[in-house]
C-alpha cells in the first residue's frame, strides 16, 4: 500500500468494506435461515411431545381395557360361559351363560349347508 496513491489505498480499502460486508450479510441470512429451522423443529418436538403423551395416556386408558376384558374373559371361562369358538362365531358379542344355549345356536358352515361361497365373476 505504501507505493499506492491515496485513490488506490481508499479503493482498495473500499473495495474490501464491502467484500467484508457480503460475507458479513452471508453469514447473517443464513444464521437467520437456521433460526428459523430451529424455531420450527422446536415447534415440531412440542407437538411430537405432546401426541407422546397423548398417546402414552391412551395406552394407560387401553391396558386398564384389556386387564378388565382379561379378568371377565377368566370369569367367563371359569363359570361356565361360552366357549371363545362361539364368541367368535356370534361376531364377538359375549353371551352369559344361561342366555343362549349353545346348542340351539347352528353354526354358519351347518346353516350353509356347508357350501363355500364362491366370488362373484
Amino acid at each position: 500500500m505504501a507505493v499506492q496513491t491515496d485513490i488506490e489505498a481508499n479503493q482498495y480499502t473500499l473495495k474490501s468494506c464491502v467484500e467484508t460486508m457480503t460475507a458479513v450479510t452471508n453469514l447473517l441470512h443464513r444464521l437467520q435461515s437456521r433460526t428459523n429451522e430451529v424455531q420450527h423443529l422446536n415447534a415440531q418436538l412440542a407437538l411430537l411431545q405432546r401426541m407422546y403423551k397423548d398417546a402414552r395416556a391412551e395406552i394407560s386408558v387401553l391396558k386398564a381395557e384389556n386387564k378388565e376384558l382379561k379378568r371377565k374373559a377368566t370369569v367367563m371361562f371359569r363359570f361356565g360361559g361360552p366357549p371363545y369358538a362361539v364368541v367368535e362365531e356370534q361376531g364377538g358379542v359375549i353371551v352369559p351363560s344361561g342366555v343362549g344355549n349353545i346348542e340351539a345356536t347352528p353354526s354358519r358352515a351347518a346353516q350353509d349347508g356347508g357350501k363355500k361361497k364362491r366370488p362373484a365373476e
